[in-house]
């Protein structure tokens, strides 16, 4: 006979209390046409794949950084492209560093530095934006 214990009658649900099946119900509820659990739970999953790769802890950003949210080196731009039609990315960017403070000590012109910071976004945004 395999009887449940007492614990696990109870407190079985919360297992199953998770975001993912919140969003998979969700789904099922406000598309009726996506039907079946195993559709409902891929795209639950498809979205938070997404949210996941734009949420970053707090241990991964560092001071004088910012996230931010760029378009994919590998979605070619189209003419009338709209940016919501678009693949983007997260990419983590380093707004301000040692150097960028020891340049306004030694007293290099604004638009120096200004440049150098843009330049270095760039790179960091290239290199990081692959989808």
């Amino acid at each position: 006979m395999n009887k449940k214990k007492p614990l696990q009658v109870g407190l079985g649900a919360l297992l199953t209390k998770t975001l993912e099946n919140a969003l998979a119900h969700r789904i099922e509820k406000e598309f009726p046409r996506i039907r079946g659990p195993r559709i409902c739970k891929l795209c639950a999953d498809m979205i938070l794949e997404v949210v996941h790769s734009h949420i970053r802890s707090r241990q991964t950003v560092c001071h004088g950084q910012i996230l931010w949210t760029a378009v994919s080196i590998e979605d070619r731009p189209d003419w009338s492209q709209k940016i919501a039609d678009t693949d983007l990315v997260p990419v983590l960017l380093d707004v301000s560093t040692a150097q960028d403070i020891q340049a306004r000590i030694d007293e290099v012109h604004p638009c120096q530095i200004r440049l150098q910071k843009a330049v270095r976004m760039c790179h960091q945004a290239y290199e990081q934006a692959v989808y």
